[in-house]
């Protein structure tokens, strides 16, 4: 029980490192000196850390003199809080220093300032006071109040538990934290390890869709959580970099990832399975401070159902139930498309407009490629993945996420062929019109 005359848990939000923090320390001799922090971290109900990546002076007057006065500034009501604390060891390693450089990193990657961001080390501090400088007012909580929000977490598992398929679960989780927890801008991401990547295979809440879109491991937001397998939250920020396919300059053959321009929220928490990485869940807002605390650790509960059920549907799934068939591709009746594909990449082009790359181009081309020779339309999970022209990743090779994301970006566009899923590992092509196929090998 904290016997402080503001708990550290009533002031998380303070915590956010919206407002850059000052803090103030001496040397032995009594010569002050003043910093501002990057990250000031709770620990716990009488401890927290300071990053260190660039203040010398300070760390140098904590050795002499343990003793330091910071300031934190809750951002949803501006007022302040004063922190006199006792330095009692630096740590460079460890479950702190590692939360703390996840989360410096993807300060770093939002800022473009990748090279200069190095963390040297946590400053473990015990708080012996903490007072407000003005009396605080309560603020709004996000996610809502207790017994609604056990009710929403079951109403969200049972939910993502009737899914009988990857594509319906990605959809319906995704929908079901909009519904009932109001996080309006949603995306899913599925780990390709061999690459090093992510790929979105769901979105929800943007002008564009996105699937297929690829996100480099350890850059932007998304990259950092996947790298060192910890939630990243940042607020009030400008966006600038959630990953490769949104900075700088994007070739042809890249699906612009999506976001909003105008975010100044967001939030990247890892899928984790045991030691395996499933993915990424991101969220995003326009609005500045939307994630606390409270909201991370929903997020956190809410990812860890989705990477179980994301690798238990990938596993086999249940048998999907079958709706009517989607309408028929409209073209006339002479047309002909150029399908164009590219081996060094995977890469597929339609009449010159770029469809999608990699593992699911392979898997694209393959099957117009035995459609052509043969007018095969129905084909298997299990001979896609024996085709060794595919290059499916020995070990857990993502398939379903895989076809999945083909056949959200088929469905996105409207070139002259579809894949739909009809049974449990099987697949039906619709080619309307003729292809001309051409295979490019550099």
């Amino acid at each position: 029980m904290s016997t402080l005359e503001v708990p550290l848990e009533s002031i998380r939000p303070a915590f956010q490192g919206v407002i850059p923090s000052p803090i103030a320390t001496a040397s032995l001799d009594g010569s002050p000196n003043s910093a501002y922090l990057s990250i000031v971290w709770y620990v716990d109900e009488e401890r927290i850390a300071i990053s260190n990546q660039f203040f010398s002076k300070t760390a140098a007057n904590l050795r002499e003199n343990r003793f330091i006065t910071l300031r934190l500034i809750d951002p949803s009501t501006m007022f302040e809080y004063e922190l006199d604390a006792t330095h009692l060891r630096s740590e460079s390693n460890g479950e702190v220093f590692e939360a703390v450089r996840a989360q410096l990193e993807a300060v770093a990657a939002q800022s473009g300032m990748e090279a200069v961001f190095h963390l040297r080390s946590v400053e473990i501090l015990r708080v012996d006071r903490c007072a407000s400088v003005k009396a605080p007012v309560a603020a709004a909580n996000p996610v809502g109040q207790p017994a609604a929000l056990l009710a929403s977490l079951d109403t969200f598992v049972r939910r993502l538990a009737e899914c009988r398929d990857l594509a319906e679960a990605t959809r319906v989780g995704l929908h079901a934290i909009e519904d009932l927890f109001g996080f309006r801008h949603s995306m899913l991401l599925v780990a390709d390890a061999a690459e090093a990547k992510l790929f979105a295979i769901a979105t929800n809440g943007y002008r564009s869709g996105g699937v297929g879109a690829e996100v480099p491991i350890n850059e932007g937001a998304i990259g950092v959580a996947a790298h060192r397998r910890r939630q990243v939250r940042l607020a009030n920020v400008e966006r600038m970099a959630l990953g490769g396919a949104t900075s700088g300059h994007r070739e042809s053959n890249e699906i612009p990832l999506p976001g909003l321009d105008d975010a100044q929220s967001v939030l990247a928490t890892p899928l984790l399975l045991h030691d395996r990485l499933i993915g990424v869940l991101y969220l995003d807002s326009a609005e500045p401070r939307s994630f606390d605390a409270d909201a991370g650790r929903l997020l956190e509960i809410l990812a860890g159902h989705f990477a179980v059920t994301i690798a238990l549907l990938e596993a086999g799934g249940l048998e999907p139930l079958m709706t009517e068939p989607d309408p028929a591709i409209t073209v006339g009746p002479a047309s002909t498309f150029g399908v164009v594909f590219h081996e060094h990449d995977g890469s597929v082009f339609v009449d010159g407009d770029y469809v999608i790359r990699g593992v699911p181009g392979r898997i694209l081309f393959s099957l117009l490629r035995e459609h052509g020779e043969s007018g095969r339309t129905e084909f298997t999970n299990r001979e896609i993945r024996l085709d060794r022209t595919v290059r499916l990743p020995a070990g857990n090779d993502n398939l379903e996420a895989r076809l999945l994301t083909l056949r959200r970006r088929l469905a996105e566009r409207e070139d002259p062929f579809r894949l739909d899923r009809v049974g449990r590992g099987r697949l039906r092509l619709t080619v309307e019109g003729s292809l001309a196929l051409t295979r490019r090998d550099l």
